[in-house]
């Protein structure tokens, strides 16, 4: 699929040092000890990501949302149009499909449970790795706390736009021809 161009946005985001990424604020997490934080890419710090939501902000950037939000999630989500994660730019978005290993190699897995800073699998997952993403371009969304999970689901309105991307012999995310 190549690089995507990184949205200046996002690019102004704190970078990870060891893998030189941008810091999405959903995975900034308070530190266990109650000082300061820590960052885990494998989890959603739902709190923040609730809030971003409701007062659209993206959650990759940080920035008010315009008119145009986007979500990213495999065939289950999109044929649900109930998302685990919360929305962003289409730009942040779509530069997160070749940022991020876990969506953009295909071999790429995630952390086993039992390992420190594995991530939870949100309630009503399965947990297993789509084979293809799908990104769904919208005007609205709502959300859904979950209180007895501690969990928010992103509902979107129905799409105007969904690009599909599936994994070349390469093992890399490519662009499928059944976008529409």
């Amino acid at each position: 699929m190549g690089a995507a161009a990184i949205p200046p946005s996002l690019a102004a985001r704190p970078h990870d040092d060891r893998r030189g990424l941008p810091i999405p604020p959903v995975n900034v997490h308070p530190d266990p000890s109650g000082g300061g934080s820590h960052v885990d890419f494998t989890t959603i710090n739902t709190t923040v990501a609730t809030r971003l939501a409701a007062e659209r902000r993206c959650s990759l950037c940080d920035e008010p949302m315009g008119y145009w939000v986007a979500f990213l999630g495999g065939p289950r989500a999109a044929a649900l149009m109930r998302y685990a994660d919360p929305p962003g730019h289409p730009e942040c978005m779509t530069a997160a499909l070749s940022l991020c290993p876990y969506v953009a190699i295909g071999r790429h897995r995630r952390a086993r449970a039992d390992r420190p800073g594995a991530g939870i699998i949100p309630p009503g997952s399965h947990g297993d790795k789509p084979d293809r993403w799908l990104l769904g371009i919208t005007r609205a969304y709502r959300t859904r706390f979950i209180a007895e999970h501690g969990f928010t689901t992103y509902l979107p309105a129905p799409f105007r736009t969904v690009h599909t991307y599936v994994y070349g012999t390469d093992g890399r995310l490519q662009p499928s021809t059944d976008s529409r």
